[in-house]
């Protein structure tokens, strides 16, 4: 038990600098999810693979006796999606074309 969680610590400080500043929200993804997507999110959010979060996660339920599923549970009802944060973020509306001033060729071409 000592040796996963000692593991799971040096994941956690193995963040990049650049992803503790950008974003500190957890979210999940619809991407790479094989259920709700919350392994997937997390393994965005801290640059992982998500193959080896999920065999964490699969070690980290049967050591704990299937707390595991239930933190899964709460977290996949909680979280919000990462297409939903850059939507908020960014908008999802169309871009805003300008419109073109007419061209008036009785002015000549500088002055």
């Amino acid at each position: 038990m000592q040796v996963v969680f000692s593991f799971m610590l040096y994941l956690f400080t193995r963040i990049p600098k650049e992803v503790q500043t950008m974003n500190k929200n957890f979210y999940k993804m619809r991407r790479n999810r094989m259920i709700s997507g919350v392994l997937a999110g997390l393994s965005d959010k801290w640059d992982l693979d998500v193959t080896l979060v999920r065999f964490i996660f699969a070690i980290f339920t049967i050591a704990n006796f299937g707390l595991g599923i239930i933190i899964y549970i709460i977290l996949a009802s909680i979280l919000p999606t990462k297409e939903d944060i850059e939507a908020d973020m960014y908008g999802t509306d169309p871009r805003k074309i300008k419109e073109a001033e007419p061209i008036d060729d009785d002015k000549g071409w500088f002055w």
